[in-house]
């Protein structure tokens, strides 16, 4: 293997270099809606592991995850706070393992846009720039360019706006099979509703999400709402590039009532397909060519307006699958296991993001203390859920081995 200090000097200077061809994330965020361009260029750190990775990942030590990232994740900060767009932090463990921790801001990246950031600058590391993916800033702010939201229909955009943000929450990770999906979505197959593993998934954690909240609750009539981040590129296709850079994405929210331990799946998975089911292209062109559709009626149907102002109890839910952050490659080989968060900390509660895996689905779920400890004692979820399985390491140790 090539020593430590090749491959930091290596992944720092091809890190300047993708940072020139993606140049706004070189900048700093002054208020939520701007970047001043800079040039002050990204944090880069480094750090050592008193551990192997063998260590670390049988099981994973979610507890430790967060230092392996170069700043607290999912934070919400103030309105004119100036941050850097991105922070990296390369993490050197005992057997010459590397890990590298990534945090961006949600000013211009969205997954999808960093999963194309990763792709440049790993490629430009390894020596291979005819795989960089060349961003297209343009084409998002064209077709949907800023608009004054001020005056729209009071509760269409504000889904809990009331409620406390953050609250001390862990989070927690559950690997669902492939064998274990495929199951469960033969289950919920039928002449009119053929989900998604996507649908399948959230929908079954969904239902135990909403359980682990209420089961302490007195007032059990409180609305509940599923949000989920649905990726526009996927549902427009043209005209939009590969490359299109910006946070394209809609909040679909799904009213979920009367959602117990003895709701049956396939129900929700339904409800989940038929919402979904309505945001398409046409949509989004009314989105793009009519100025006012924020103020129509169909708008705020979708958002759910008549009731956002009831004090929801609200679940997010976003995927990181088909997007590539399983296949870059800064030239030491393909990751061997992709993380998201961990630990306990103040941030956003009711969050799950979904990631591929070799053997299935990822999900990793943060939640309130009291509220998390009662899903990973649910038996009927950890039927179908692993919680926080080990990871093979047996790649891992050859791959050392061959550096």
């Amino acid at each position: 293997m090539k020593g430590f200090s090749y491959v930091s000097t290596q992944l720092k200077k091809s890190l300047s270099e993708a940072l020139t061809i993606f140049y706004p994330l070189g900048g700093r965020r002054g208020d939520y809606f701007s970047i001043d361009c800079n040039d002050e260029g990204a944090i880069y750190m480094e750090a050592s592991v008193n551990m192997s990775m063998e260590e670390f990942l049988n099981p994973p030590q979610l507890e430790f995850l967060n230092q392996l990232l170069p700043c607290e994740p999912n934070k919400c900060h103030p309105y004119q706070e100036v941050l850097p767009q991105l922070l990296v932090q390369v993490n050197l463990f005992q057997c010459g393992g590397i890990a590298i921790g990534l945090c961006n801001l949600h000013t211009l990246l969205d997954a999808y846009s960093c999963s194309l950031f990763l792709k440049t600058w790993f490629a430009i590391c390894k020596g291979s720039k005819e795989e960089i993916s060349w961003p297209d800033f343009f084409s998002t702010s064209y077709f949907f360019p800023p608009r004054n939201t001020l005056g729209v229909r009071a509760g269409m955009l504000n889904i809990n706006k009331d409620s406390n943000v953050e609250a001390k929450c862990t989070t927690r990770r559950f690997l669902f099979d492939s064998k274990i999906i495929n199951e469960l979505k033969a289950m919920s197959t039928s002449d009119d509703t053929k989900p998604t593993r996507y649908q399948i998934v959230s929908s079954f954690i969904c239902k135990h999400m909403i359980v682990a909240c209420l089961n302490e609750s007195c007032d059990k009539t409180r609305p509940v709402v599923a949000l989920h981040v649905v990726d526009m590129r996927k549902r427009m296709g043209e005209p939009f590039s590969k490359g299109s850079i910006g946070n394209l994405l809609w909040p679909a929210l799904v009213l979920l009532e009367d959602v117990d331990k003895n709701t049956d799946v396939r129900d929700l998975v339904r409800v989940l397909e038929k919402e979904l089911g309505k945001l398409t292209k046409e949509l989004f062109l009314k989105v793009q060519n009519d100025p006012d559709f924020l103020w129509s009626d169909e708008c705020a149907q979708l958002m759910l307006e008549g009731i956002a102002m009831q004090n929801t109890i609200t679940f997010v839910f976003t995927s990181w699958a088909n997007m590539g952050f399983n296949k870059v490659d800064f030239g030491y080989g393909k990751p061997l296991w992709l993380a998201q968060r961990g630990g306990t900390k103040e941030t956003i509660p009711n969050t799950v993001v979904l990631m591929e895996t070799k053997e299935g689905i990822d999900a990793w779920v943060t939640m309130e203390e009291k509220h998390i400890t009662i899903l990973e004692n649910d038996m009927s979820f950890l039927q179908i859920a692993l919680l926080n399985p080990s990871v093979s390491i047996n790649n891992i140790i050859n791959k050392i081995e061959e550096m």
